[in-house]
């Protein structure tokens, strides 16, 4: 067999054109995972900034919430009204007074429609108001929609109106003994309630007595629309009794009859608070007890839970607990919209609680003897923690 003859310069050549490619695959390959890198760190660096900025963002919203929200809640609250369909409600009494000669028959005082801000009142029966006697009449009350309640009254007619009675006083109450009556757990907390009128107080003589806790009045509100002030004893009460290890609440009297009081009641609650640094234990108390005159308000039942529930929403979102006050009477009247849903300060006058809605705190007394106090003071008993519903803390 004849040998072929190699060239050893050729096989050279190709040997080094071989090595120098793999030499630029192995650049290149290098090359384009250097790129890779380079780019998810980019895109690692980007997102982290994204996620870096979120955060900050997420945090100055975080720090500005508290006015902002209020502000925010303020101008979005809006309840709209349903279609009218309930008749107005009249808790007056059945016996209404004239006075002889009287052009018309009183209108309750206290009577309120769902809706309507003014309910007309007539009446059907025979009566004379030029003569004295007793008639029976029906009082029918209409509001805007038609929507009618009827009620039979007896009207007295007289040559002279009586005197509004004295209300009668309850007996006294020492504190001792509605402890012993009412704490019947450990769970259950002995509590006062106060304002101006209690005078000064000694707080650890309080304490010492088996109180745990004070609901103190905040302020009140000068009559229907009327200006706001600070109870002149607010700002120590709540200090010393604070000082003197009590649990402190703090209660509005209001007048509020629309949502746009509910606003100033709560703004008036929030900034007093703020500008003494006052942290409350327990809730703040919406208290509104002025039913007798309600008629004469020109407000109604939407109005008025209205200016409930933008007080509590605005306090709630500043991060306080609220609560209503109210007796078992106006309670279970219906004026008060859901109250179970509602943490409930009940106030009812009785050796027992017979209101069968749900509360945290009944207030059983208003002569009560507490030692370190002058004078009566209310008593309280708190059951159970009270719902927390507060938006920022």
């Amino acid at each position: 067999m004849k040998k072929t003859k190699i060239d050893r310069r050729a096989v050279f050549g190709l040997g080094l054109l071989v090595f120098i490619l793999l030499i630029l695959i192995i650049a290149i390959t290098i090359a384009k995972h250097t790129g890779n890198s380079s780019k998810k760190a980019d895109e690692s660096d980007k997102k982290n900034k994204v996620t870096t900025t979120e955060k900050a963002e997420a945090t100055t919203e975080k720090e500005m919430t508290v006015d902002e929200m209020i502000e925010a809640y303020i101008a979005n609250f809006n309840r709209k009204a349903g279609k009218d369909t309930t008749p107005p409600l009249i808790l007056s009494g059945a016996n209404t007074n004239a006075k002889l000669g009287s052009s018309k028959i009183p209108d309750p005082g206290l009577a309120i429609d769902d809706y309507d801000r003014e309910i007309t009142f007539t009446y059907e029966g025979n009566y004379d108001l030029n003569k004295v006697g007793t008639y029976k009449v029906v009082r029918i009350a209409t509001d805007d929609a038609g929507n009618k309640t009827k009620q039979d009254v007896t009207l007295n007619v007289m040559a002279e109106l009586p005197r509004e009675p004295e209300p009668t006083r309850m007996a006294t109450l020492k504190i001792e003994d509605a402890i012993k009556k009412y704490k019947t757990s450990d769970d259950i907390s002995a509590g006062i309630d106060v304002s101006r009128w209690q005078g000064d107080i000694d707080w650890a003589k309080v304490k010492g007595a088996g109180i745990s806790f004070v609901m103190m009045r905040l302020g009140i509100q000068d009559g229907v629309h009327g200006e706001y002030y600070v109870d002149r004893n607010f700002v120590q009460y709540f200090k010393d009794a604070q000082a003197a290890g009590l649990k402190v609440g703090v209660y509005l009297y209001t007048y509020a009859t629309c949502k746009d009081d509910g606003v100033k009641d709560a703004m008036f609650v929030y900034k007093t608070l703020k500008e003494n640094n006052f942290t409350p234990d327990l809730p703040i108390a919406f208290d509104w007890e002025s039913f007798g005159s309600v008629s004469s308000f020109k407000t109604s039942l939407k109005d008025m839970n209205d200016a409930l529930q933008v007080f509590q929403g605005i306090l709630e979102i500043a991060g306080y607990q609220t609560c209503l006050y109210n007796s078992k009477f106006y309670l279970a009247s219906g004026i008060w919209e859901n109250p179970d849903d509602n943490n409930i300060w009940l106030a009812q006058y009785n050796d027992k609680v017979t209101y069968e809605g749900k509360y945290f705190m009944w207030q059983c007394s208003n002569t009560g003897s507490v030692p370190g106090i002058k004078g009566d003071v209310d008593i309280d008993f708190m059951y159970s923690a009270p719902k927390d519903k507060t938006v920022s803390k």
